[in-house]
């Protein structure tokens, strides 16, 4: 089933949330073919049939448990410094943090989607494209009122403590076939860490708590950062809970 018929079919029959209150979800306006075919311009790619009929549907979606989600996004600028210019927000939660596209990795599938928590930084892998994460939406309005969206944002999925067992030595990347990681990885200091998304599944993600963001890949959604140095770097090394 389609996206788009997903949501009609929720607009037609909505749900109560788990108190018995009404969402009031209402439709944002819907993309018309010349809207489309310049946000595909913005974004460097031709989107799915699927995706093209969502826009051609509704441009987003307000109310609910997200205050909106508009699916072209938007500039993001309450940011670290270091990561200004790469995140398009397609939902805020209201309280800082939000889903986001990155800008220079956006695919047919008009994703992925990526979740920015505040209180870290910390960054997560949400959906492949916005038809999963517009399904996920639905699901977390309708019984049992469960869903990918709300497991990422209450670190159901995986603990942040484990969340940067993922990052990959500089000289690691170096040895590897990747050519492109290669090229960037060469630039870099030599205690440079690597956080790749490419291969990260929903959950996956990476904390900045104690981490400085020195490069961010020119085209791929991978970061390179170094150990934060210092007092700061110290105290929250002590306040984050260890591994066992």
């Amino acid at each position: 089933m389609s996206i788009a018929k997903i949501i009609s079919d929720y607009m037609a029959a909505p749900c109560p949330n788990e108190d018995g209150e009404e969402h009031g979800t209402k439709l944002l306006p819907a993309l018309s073919a010349t809207e489309i075919s310049e946000l595909e311009t913005t974004y460097g790619c031709r989107f799915t049939e699927d995706v093209r009929e969502l826009l051609m549907y509704c441009g987003g979606l307000e109310e609910g448990p997200m205050e909106v989600i508009d699916f072209r996004g938007s500039e993001t600028d309450y940011l670290l410094p270091s990561l200004r210019g790469r995140f398009r927000t397609i939902s805020p939660d209201g309280f800082g943090n939000f889903w986001f596209y990155w800008t220079s990795h956006i695919g047919p599938a008009l994703g992925p989607v990526f979740y920015y928590q505040h209180e870290g930084p910390m960054i997560f892998y949400q959906s492949d494209g916005i038809g999963d994460f517009v399904r996920e939406c639905i699901r977390s309005m309708t019984p049992p009122y469960a869903s990918l969206i709300d497991d990422v944002h209450e670190f159901r999925l995986r603990p942040f403590r484990t969340l940067n067992d993922d990052l990959v030595s500089r000289d690691t990347i170096l040895a590897r076939a990747d050519h492109e990681l290669s090229d960037f990885a060469n630039h870099l200091p030599s205690d440079a860490l690597i956080f790749d998304f490419r291969s990260s599944k929903v959950g996956d993600g990476v904390d900045l708590a104690i981490l400085h963001v020195i490069a961010l890949h020119p085209k791929y959604p991978v970061l390179a950062v170094r150990r934060r140095l210092g007092l700061l770097g110290w105290l929250t090394s002590l306040i984050r809970p260890k591994k066992t």
